[in-house]
């Protein structure tokens, strides 16, 4: 069979073709450092690396979200410490304020600081991030959370609480409402509160009080009556009277589980009032404990009104403390859970990295040795095509 010189340069061209396209595909192999750059070159290989590639972009962006929450949670974690300095302040100056030395010049100038303390404690609660969003305003980020009116103190957010995801089917809430963190803490002992009747004449005093067997406090309400001197009456909500007995001062009165210690000579029909704790929130406690400041002492009854109203008033401010000890305690937690998966994610991260490269990345070595082999045989290929460019029968005769 007879090959003619057509056939033969035509062949030789499409072999230089697939040469060249082969030594195309591996220079372009090292100058990106991958092994393809089209699926259609690894089918196989082009779908795991792209189911890597997505793992590795969702770990990147739980990692942007966990720090964006650690850097909220830490904000609010700082203003919720200086609450709770600004509390237990406000409970010094109460104590300092009880003390018999103290005069109502005295106590008026200790209202002073208790103003200031209260107008920090509102800057506190309308704290805002780096991005001038409120930490304590819900999903209401824009909105100024707390406000005073001339009637009280306003929350203007939501209960909303922002969960970002952290990692794969774990999330965090990024903060507290502002209702949870300042307007939760009951009043009282957190069980019941005791009120002074206003119309009180004598110098009953309650100090101590609390609940002596938990399992008969039903959580009604009861007023404790001064019949005389020397005796009482309890009536509840519906003024039945619910046990009555003799009054030694310094001594307890019992019902329904309540145990009160009451001091001091009540007046005939002076009363107390001791109904479940509410909600209060924190700005209230602080006004009220300024309230409490303006009250005269100068007379026996003053000072037992005085001293039933600043017993009251620290009572309300433990409670405020303990509320937000324990919302900070739970961002305390959240901030751990973070760091945990902040770690969790690292390594994952590196991982998922490690495959991903051992899947797309190229073995250099290989390639330059392919490479220089790929060259080689090219410039054989050519030369070998001029030299049989050359050839002719005419030569030879």
């Amino acid at each position: 069979m007879r090959v003619s010189s057509l056939s033969i340069a035509q062949n030789f061209v499409t072999q230089l073709g697939k040469q060249q396209t082969a030594l195309q595909r591996t220079q372009l192999q090292i100058s990106t450092g991958e092994r393809f750059s089209r699926p259609a070159q690894d089918p196989v290989a082009a779908t795991r690396a792209l189911e890597l590639q997505r793992a590795v972009d969702e770990t990147s962006q739980y990692a942007t979200n966990a720090e964006l929450a650690r850097n909220r949670l830490s904000l609010a974690e700082g203003a919720l410490t200086a609450v709770g300095e600004t509390l237990q302040r406000l409970r010094e100056l109460g104590i300092q304020a009880a003390n018999a030395t103290e005069t109502n010049e005295s106590r008026a100038l200790i209202a002073t600081e208790v103003r200031q303390r209260l107008d920090g404690l509102l800057q506190l609660a309308n704290t805002q991030d780096g991005n001038g969003q409120y930490l304590f305003a819900g999903f209401s980020t824009r909105t100024r959370p707390f406000s005073q009116t001339p009637t009280g103190f306003q929350y203007n957010g939501d209960q909303g609480q922002r969960l970002l995801q952290i990692g794969p089917g774990r999330y965090i809430a990024d903060g507290d409402p502002g209702s949870r963190v300042f307007q939760m803490a009951r009043n009282g002992n957190g069980t019941f509160a005791v009120d002074t009747s206003p119309a009180n004449a004598g110098t009953a005093v309650v100090g101590a009080r609390g609940l002596a067997d938990p399992s008969q406090w039903d959580g009604g309400s009861y007023q404790l009556v001064f019949t005389a001197p020397d005796t009482y009456e309890v009536r509840d909500a519906a003024n039945a009277v619910v046990t009555s007995g003799a009054y030694v001062p310094g001594q307890n009165v019992l019902f329904r589980g309540v145990q009160l210690e009451i001091s001091g000579t009540p007046a005939v029909g002076d009363s107390f009032s001791v109904s479940p704790s509410s909600f209060q929130d924190v700005f209230t406690t602080a006004r009220e404990l300024v309230d409490t400041l303006a009250l005269s002492t100068e007379s026996t009854t003053g000072r037992a009104r005085f001293q039933n109203a600043i017993n009251h008033a620290l009572e309300d401010i433990d409670q405020a403390l303990g509320n937000v000890l324990e919302v900070r305690a739970d961002i305390g937690g959240r901030l751990r859970s973070i760091e945990d998966q902040q770690k969790t994610n690292v390594d994952l991260d590196v991982e998922l990295r490690t495959t991903l490269s051992q899947v797309k990345d190229l073995d250099y070595a290989e390639a330059l040795t392919r490479l220089n082999q790929q060259l080689v045989g090219l410039q054989a290929a050519q030369q070998g095509y001029v030299k049989m460019q050359g050839l002719s029968l005419f030569n030879y005769l």
